[in-house]
C-alpha cells in the first residue's frame, strides 16, 4: 500500500510540474487593480450624518422587492424574484444612507434570487479570487442541471489548469457547500489518486475568511455573505437548484417583516421601502415610504444602487398621499442616458406634472412560488 502510495504521488508530482505555467495577470480583467474587501469596504461613519441620533428609541426599516436584477457594480448583479427583509444601519442612530452602500445591511428574511453562470464568473474573476497571492485565477464557471463545474488554474510550483465539476447543496448553517465527484488536472482526473494519497484540495488551497469561499477537504463552502461587494447581504440559504446556465437560491430565516401593501399594487417590478428613517441625496424621510418602480415591466427592473442618483434623476417621483409617501419611476440601469428611456413606459414620458396611476391590474401583494414551497425544508 506504501508503494502504491508513494507511486501515486509521484505521479500526481509529475503531472503538476509537467503542466504549462502562464502569467500572473487575468486575462478576462487585464488591467483591473486587486480586490481587498478590507481597504475601502468598511463603513467609516461621519459625525454630522443628517438624522443621526444614537439617543432615541431605533425602529426598524423593512424592504421589499420583486423582479429586480440587483447589481453589486457596473458589470454584476443577481436576479431576486421575490425578497422581503430589513435593512440595518451599520451605526445604531444613523438612518439607511442610500448614497454610502457599506453602511446598511439588508437582512434577507426571505427571498428567492437567481445568478447565471456569466455573472457569477464575473464576481469570481474580479472579487473572490482577486487578491495579489491567489492561488487560483482565470476562472470559468458552468451550470448544468443539477451540476456546477469550475474552471481555471491553481498555483503548485506553477500555474496549472484544473476543473472541478459536482453537486451544490445547502449547509446547516445556511451556506453553500459544492461536493465534487470530479477533479481533473490538465484534463486528467486526479481524484482517486488524490484520495488514494490522502491528499485533499484544502492541503493545497487556502483563502482569506472574508473572500467567501474556503475548501473543506475536497469540499467547496460558499458563504453568500461574504461573496458579493457591498451593499452587504446576511441570509440563511435553505434551498438551492441548478439548471441550465444559472443557479436558483431560497432564503428563509425563519423571520417575517411588518407586512404593508406596495403603494402601487399592480407594478410587478420594484424595490420598496419603508419603516423608519432613509436618507435620500440631502433628504431625510422619517417614517419614510419610497416605492421604486421600473418603467419598462416587460423585463426585471435593472438597478444599480450605488448609482441610484441617476436612476432618481432620469425619472419622476410622484408624492402619494398625505403622509408622503413617495412612488419613484426609473429607467433600467442600461437605460440611463437614453432618450428612448420612457419609451416601454405605459403612456409615455410625462409632459407635465399629473397625478400618477398604475394602468397594469392588481397584482396583489408578495407571493412566493411554487419553487420556494418545494425547496423548503420540511417543519419539523
Amino acid at each position: 500500500m506504501k508503494i502504491l502510495k508513494r507511486a501515486a504521488l509521484v505521479a500526481l508530482s509529475a503531472q503538476l510540474l509537467s503542466a504549462c505555467g502562464g502569467s500572473r495577470s487575468n486575462p478576462l480583467y487585464p488591467d483591473m487593480p486587486v480586490y481587498d474587501p478590507t481597504n475601502g469596504n468598511i463603513y467609516t461613519p461621519k459625525p454630522d450624518v443628517h438624522g443621526y441620533e444614537p439617543n432615541q428609541p431605533q425602529q426598524p426599516t423593512f424592504t421589499t422587492m420583486r423582479n429586480v436584477f440587483l447589481r453589486v457594480d457596473p458589470e454584476i448583479g443577481i436576479l431576486i424574484k421575490q425578497l422581503e427583509g430589513r435593512l440595518e444601519s451599520k451605526r445604531a442612530g444613523d438612518p439607511v444612507i442610500f448614497d454610502d452602500v457599506r453602511s446598511f445591511t439588508t437582512h434577507v428574511y426571505r427571498a428567492e434570487m437567481e445568478i447565471d453562470q456569466d455573472n457569477i464568473t464575473r464576481l469570481k474573476n474580479k472579487y473572490t479570487f482577486n487578491f495579489a497571492d491567489t492561488p487560483i485565477k482565470d476562472v470559468q464557471v458552468e451550470f448544468t442541471p443539477g451540476m456546477i463545474k469550475m474552471s481555471g488554474r491553481m498555483k503548485q510550483m506553477v500555474w496549472v489548469p484544473f476543473s472541478m465539476e459536482g453537486t451544490l447543496s445547502p449547509t446547516p448553517d445556511g451556506k453553500l457547500i459544492m461536493v465534487p465527484s470530479s477533479i481533473k488536472v490538465s484534463g486528467i482526473p486526479m481524484k482517486s489518486m488524490m484520495d488514494l494519497i490522502g491528499l485533499t484540495t484544502s492541503k493545497l488551497l487556502s483563502f482569506p475568511v472574508e473572500r467567501g469561499l474556503q475548501f473543506q477537504g475536497n469540499n467547496v463552502i460558499l458563504d453568500p455573505a461574504k461573496l458579493f461587494p457591498p451593499p452587504e447581504i446576511a441570509g440563511k440559504v435553505v434551498g438551492v437548484e441548478v439548471l441550465q446556465g444559472k443557479m436558483r437560491m431560497i432564503f428563509d430565516s425563519n423571520q417575517r417583516i411588518m407586512q404593508r401593501p406596495v403603494p402601487d399594487l399592480g407594478a410587478p417590478n420594484f424595490m420598496h421601502v419603508y419603516g423608519n428613517k432613509v436618507l435620500i441625496m440631502n433628504e431625510l424621510h422619517r417614517g419614510a415610504e419610497l416605492q421604486m418602480v421600473d418603467m419598462n415591466p416587460a423585463t426585471p427592473f435593472d438597478f444599480y444602487m450605488a448609482g441610484y442618483r441617476a436612476h432618481l434623476k432620469a425619472g419622476y417621483v410622484k408624492v402619494h398621499n398625505d403622509a408622503g409617501t413617495l412612488i419613484a419611476l426609473m429607467p433600467d440601469y442600461t437605460q440611463l442616458g437614453k432618450t428612448e428611456a420612457w419609451g416601454d413606459y405605459p403612456g409615455g414620458k410625462p409632459t407635465q406634472l399629473r397625478p400618477y396611476a398604475s394602468t397594469r391590474q392588481d397584482q396583489g401583494y408578495l407571493s412566493y412560488s411554487s419553487f420556494a414551497a418545494r425547496m423548503a425544508p420540511p417543519r419539523r
